[in-house]
């Protein structure tokens, strides 16, 4: 922790006490509950580094292919996905990953986004890292997007053993902002209140709130800066198109993916021995 202050890295009571307590604890899997913009990034760093230092090696994992590139990033450690190490695991005759191989009684396996893992993949990582004599830290929140598959195992631990938890918002500078951020994914009705009061949210109908919201990307691209809306349909397509050309160029789409997808699409409904060009006997007539 002091090296990590000389080197310029303030660390919060908070973020020091889960760094200690997941170094020191002597615990083979702990969990960390950790809210967006508290600070868990800079406390996982400063505990790879200080498991590193003492001659241990830290390897991370993570639900999906980007958080794992973020998490590598990061940590400036070997990182990968939780589906490659159950794959690897279904089969045991494939050349194994350098990382999953070298897990042994010295390392440390970062879990990140631990709440939006599935149950079973969790389960088999953990049994598998803690065979091999190493040691496993969960990192996510209970509030976050749940796993497709059935997942909430954090809440459970949580429950049966206790966690850290990280609950200062460093990611504002408005304290109040904040408040209003835990409130919110508390789902309380008040946090509202700040959003209101600061203009932050806009009724109208579909239409108009679909034209502002193109406007507002607009704006944002033509400055320079980064954007993305989420809206419930495609929006105004003649207003698209311009806006379109004037954003920054993306991967070309091949014009003939959305046709594979809705034939794979249709495939899926035929029923086992189906044939394709088979239809259904019609009532009245022969087969």
């Amino acid at each position: 922790m002091l090296e990590a202050l000389a080197n310029g890295t303030q660390l919060t009571p908070g973020q020091r006490e889960l760094v200690g307590s997941m170094a020191r604890s002597g615990r083979r899997v702990q969990l960390a509950i950790a809210p967006a913009g508290t600070g868990k990034t800079t406390a996982m760093r400063t505990l790879g580094a200080a498991w590193t230092e003492s001659g241990g090696t830290v390897i991370g994992l993570a639900p999906s292919a980007a958080a794992a590139k973020a998490l590598a990033d990061q940590l400036d450690v070997p990182c990968d996905t939780l589906a490659k190490l159950t794959w690897s695991l279904d089969h045991p005759d494939q050349p194994q990953p350098a990382w999953m191989a070298a897990i042994g009684a010295d390392s440390l396996v970062v879990i990140d986004e631990a709440g939006m893992a599935d149950t079973l993949s969790l389960d088999r990582a953990i049994e598998h890292i803690v065979g091999r004599g190493g040691s496993v830290r969960l990192i996510g929140d209970d509030r976050q997007l749940s796993a497709i598959g059935a997942g909430g195992v954090p809440a459970d631990i949580e429950a049966a053993v206790g966690a850290c938890r990280l609950v200062e918002v460093l990611r504002f500078d408005d304290p109040a902002e904040a408040e209003a951020s835990l409130a919110l994914r508390e789902g309380r009705a008040e946090a509202l209140g700040y959003y209101l009061d600061h203009d932050r949210i806009h009724v109208g109908d579909m239409a108009t709130m679909a034209h502002a919201v193109l406007d507002a990307w607009t704006q944002d691209h033509a400055n320079g800066l980064d954007a993305a809306n989420a809206r419930p349909d495609q929006g105004p397509r003649h207003r698209a198109e311009p806006a379109r050309a004037a954003a920054p160029p993306r991967r070309p789409h091949h014009a003939r993916s959305r046709h594979r997808v809705g034939r794979r699409l249709h495939r899926s409904r035929r029923r086992p021995g189906d044939h394709p060009r088979q239809r259904p006997p019609v009532a009245g007539r022969q087969p």
